[in-house]
């Protein structure tokens, strides 16, 4: 069989003759430009001659099985009603059932994917997105829940939400994972029960795009929902470290003069600490199920870096101190020249759509730092386990079991001590991905006290 004859690129044949159908008898016109776009999910950019008028399409399609996380059917709804409430969102023009695919208005604009110059324009329309997220909270849920979404009937229910779905897309490997029992047990024991406020949520902001002056759409609503408005600024946090923002602050800042709302400080810690860590937790069984990964080195640092951050936003919140990164001694490992030689190599393959470096060469870099890092990490990390944590049997081969189990026991008087251990065990795994481009890689927390003074506690070791 030869590769244009493949189960996939049939079933990919299949599915543009499926959307080609659905184009000709829901928009009519003539089909001029038909591409399928190098994406992590299937998209389709379209062109339709229809009499005078040409129709420039955007065709979404929904995740491969296994890197899924909400209905792609949901999105299109709440798309549509964003539309009918005047919220810019790109114009809406169905909903294809197979495959499953939003048809929207191709947005020719700039889409936000971070600004790492501080660009004072784009920091301007990063606060002017944070004016229509205020008023996004402020629609009336109804039209939403008869779409579909659910509120939550208890604070407890509005708090668990997201976690809940977070842990139902977690698969517990055969390995325990110590990191996200301690901070998923925090997240159960510091729940915002005070709070039963249900308003529509983004969930994932702020993605949008521009025309260099101003905000023109909303986009990738996948996450949306509806619950506590805290949410979505803790989401602002969240992207600022992969996709960076000049002063998260001042866009928070923008929010409560927009809403009238101010800011609960421990709920932004809580929400803030519950969205960084559900990235691994979503992200980590893809790494079994999908093969090959479309981008497995991309989702490996989301993992480790918001893990890391979901630590440093604890410690913001408590007011702990934390330690400085520690470099990894590096050894040379047998035939360094053949994982120099690997990573060059793969340097020279074609790098197509938003892939920050070539797959290929990411894995390559990845696993020769990893061998170049020999057992250094390792003897750290046990170190650290008898120092800190005090666990003086501490053993290589089942050290993730016993802190496992020590995170399992401890009480709260402790969690300063795990914060510390677990922080710095990230920072030295992320060395590993130096050779990476993402910004997620080595930016930390977003400081808030510049605009808010006195809204968390100073840091104190001990």
């Amino acid at each position: 069989m030869t590769p244009e004859e493949s189960p996939q690129s049939t079933a990919a044949a299949q599915d543009d003759a499926k959307i080609r159908a659905w184009l000709a008898e829901n928009i009519g016109g003539t089909i001029t430009a038909f591409e399928r776009l190098p994406r992590w999910r299937p998209s389709w950019q379209v062109t339709v001659e229809r009499g005078s008028e040409t129709l420039e399409l955007h065709v979404r399609g929904d995740r491969a099985s296994g890197l899924g996380i909400c209905p792609l059917r949901r999105e299109y709804e709440v798309l549509s009603l964003f539309e009918r409430s005047g919220i810019p969102v790109p114009h809406i023009h169905g909903w294809i059932a197979d495959p499953e695919a939003i048809v929207m208005a191709h947005m020719a604009d700039t889409p936000f994917l971070g600004d790492l110059d501080g660009d004072p324009a784009v920091q301007r329309m990063v606060e002017e997105y944070a004016g229509y997220l205020a008023a996004v909270h402020a629609l009336d849920t109804a039209p939403f829940i008869a779409a579909g979404l659910t509120e939550g009937a208890t604070p407890e229910a509005v708090a668990l939400d997201y976690l809940l779905l977070s842990e139902s897309h977690y698969e517990a490997e055969d390995q325990p994972d110590a990191l996200l029992r301690f901070v998923t047990g925090w997240l159960r024991r510091n729940l915002p029960l005070h709070r039963n406020h249900n308003v529509v949520l983004i969930g994932d902001a702020p993605q949008f795009f521009h025309n260099g002056t101003r905000v023109t759409a909303f986009y990738d609503l996948e996450l949306a929902k509806l619950g506590d408005p805290i949410a979505d600024l803790a989401s602002i946090r969240v992207r600022d470290i992969n996709e960076p923002i000049r002063d998260v602050a001042a866009v928070l800042a923008r929010y409560v003069q927009d809403s009238g709302n101010q800011i609960d400080w421990p709920v932004l810690t809580y929400y803030t600490v519950l969205l960084f860590i559900a990235v691994p937790m979503m992200t980590k069984a893809t790494f079994r199920k999908v093969t090959p990964h479309p981008a497995y080195v991309e989702y490996l640092s989301w993992g480790m870096g918001a893990s890391r951050a979901a630590l440093e936003a604890l410690a913001e919140g408590k007011g702990y101190a934390l330690d400085p990164a520690e470099p990894v001694p590096s050894v040379a490992p047998r035939d360094a020249y053949a994982w120099r030689d690997l990573a060059v190599q793969c340097g020279t393959l074609p790098t197509e759509g938003f892939f920050r470096q070539h797959p290929a060469q990411s894995l390559a870099f990845y696993l020769q730092r990893l061998a170049e890092s020999g057992d250094a990490i390792e003897r750290a990390e046990l170190d650290d386990a008898r120092d800190l944590l005090g666990i003086a049997d501490a053993q290589a081969a089942t050290l993730e079991a016993q802190l496992d189990a020590f995170v399992e026991n401890a009480s709260p008087d402790h969690d300063r001590a795990l914060v510390r251990y677990f922080h710095r065990r990230q920072m030295r795994r992320l060395q590993l991905l130096r050779d990476y481009p993402g910004p997620i890689v080595t930016r930390g927390l977003a400081p808030l006290d510049h605009v808010f003074p006195g809204a968390y506690p100073r840091p104190t070791a001990g």
